[in-house]
């Protein structure tokens, strides 16, 4: 019958606990324009979000199966970086070889580029078939012009027709991705998961040891208790044998966990008697005719107790 159990321990708590202060704590969390800062990912939130944003950035770090990395040394990276293979290499955006070039591969949309007119008469140009450059190199997206574009700035996420100059599509920029649920194969109602970019992985890791704890934890104290504790007894019957003598009858069951090893017998409150497992009735001498007494029963495992069976109140008879 391990339902009748109490598995409360007792005391419930002999050592401190200390919890370190989160950035996200706030004293005022009621104001409605309350906001905190987020240093991961430099922003101010309401504290609600905070905890959402927390939750989200430790579920995306898990999802980056950092455990399963190479984990190379400095050596063995240098040794890649040395190779070409260096998996921290940027995307290039150009291409070139003897007869082709390309200055935007991704057809981003270009800005504050010069444009230079075949042919041409400008010194140190390109297009000027007495310069020291190509001249008439052919535009590298079949388009029909004599029109070479030379320097300016790519804007990401923006890519238009290089021929027209017509935009195509256009995306905001954010500092996160964003995907669903089921791609990273997590089970339950998809939502989305996002993940900042410019966030390091880190290993999760639980501070096991408080300095600032008032005590260690307590190996070899002796205070603690069972959390298993017997089951009560239920005291059935008071019978009066004569003047001055009661005797008590109870049952009780016992577990192969944690077996009885005796029984107390308690008068108004006070232990009168104790009683070896193999009994279950308890004499009782010595009492005063014409006074109420009242009984219960506690089992015992050990020194460990059971909580007291139910109270008999007899008024014992001349």
């Amino acid at each position: 019958m391990v339902n009748s159990y109490i598995y409360n321990p007792v005391p419930p708590r002999s050592w401190s606990r200390v919890q370190h202060p989160c950035s996200t704590n706030q004293n005022n969390t009621n104001i409605p324009n309350d906001i905190v800062y987020i240093p991961l990912t430099k922003q101010y939130v309401t504290p609600l979000d905070a905890q959402k944003l927390q939750q989200m950035m430790q579920k995306g770090n898990i999802l980056q199966y950092k455990n399963n990395c190479g984990n190379l040394t400095k050596k063995q990276k240098y040794s890649q970086i040395s190779r070409g293979c260096n998996s921290s290499r940027k995307k290039c955006f150009a291409a070139q070889t003897m007869t082709y070039s390309n200055p935007n591969t991704t057809s981003f949309k270009r800005v504050n580029y010069t444009n230079i007119p075949y042919p041409n008469s400008i010194v140190g140009s390109p297009n000027n078939p007495s310069g020291p450059y190509q001249a008439n190199a052919p535009n590298p997206f079949g388009c029909v012009t004599n029109v070479l574009q030379d320097g300016g700035n790519l804007i990401c996420g923006t890519i238009e027709n290089p021929c027209s100059e017509q935009v195509i599509q256009k995306q905001k920029s954010q500092p996160f991705l964003c995907f669903p649920t089921y791609c990273s194969n997590v089970p339950g109602r998809p939502i989305e998961l996002c993940w900042y970019s410019n966030m390091q992985t880190w290993y999760p890791r639980n501070q096991t040891t408080m300095n600032n704890s008032l005590d260690k934890w307590p190996e070899g104290y002796k205070g603690f208790v069972s959390a298993l504790t017997p089951a009560a007894p239920v005291l059935s019957s008071v019978v009066n044998t004569n003047q001055s003598q009661l005797t008590l009858y109870w049952t009780s069951k016992s577990s192969v966990c944690i077996p009885i090893s005796s029984y107390t017998i308690y008068q108004n409150g006070a232990l009168v008697k104790t009683v070896s497992y193999q009994f279950n009735s308890a004499t009782i001498n010595n009492l005063t005719p014409g006074t109420n007494y009242t009984f219960f029963v506690k089992a015992l495992s050990g020194t460990v107790q059971s909580s007291p069976s139910n109270a008999e109140t007899v008024l014992l008879t001349n």
